[in-house]
């Protein structure tokens, strides 16, 4: 995968780029604060609908995958227990999997406080979800 970055001083941003998903040019912007992580991710040109995810089990206490998550198999499916709030935007229960979906399948569930993220997508499918998780893992974390 290619990716258009740009230097955290000059956008302010930990990292920023944008990358072709399946055809449609997709913007991502991440940063780090102090109290939470921000993930902004977006096919629309525009700042999609926010949720703010808390983790319902501290990092630190996450110590047996198998009652915290994720564990990836295919008989028993754990995920990672949160607590998702619409701040902003339209909410749906297609944009919540979605979100479950990537902090299942990505470093998100390393987070150590709290998500702020927003999902902004033409076509919220899963080959496209599997895809932003394959760019998360290879030009954010």
């Amino acid at each position: 995968l290619l990716f258009k970055m740009s230097k955290s001083n000059e956008t302010g941003f930990k990292k920023q780029f944008a990358i072709d998903i399946n055809g449609i040019n997709t913007e991502f912007v991440f940063h780090v604060f102090d109290n939470k992580w921000m993930l902004l991710i977006t096919q629309l040109g525009k700042l999609p609908a926010l949720y703010n995810v808390q983790f319902d089990v501290r990092r630190d206490e996450r110590a047996i995958p198998m009652i915290h998550g994720p564990v990836h198999n295919p008989e028993l499916h754990v995920s990672v227990p949160v607590t998702m709030n619409c701040c902003m935007g339209a909410d749906s229960d297609e944009i919540r999997g979605g979100i479950q979906f990537l902090v299942n399948e990505t470093k998100l569930n390393e987070c150590p406080t709290e998500l702020l993220i927003g999902i902004g997508l033409k076509h919220l499918d899963s080959p496209g979800l599997r895809e932003i998780a394959k760019v998360l893992g290879q030009g954010v974390f």
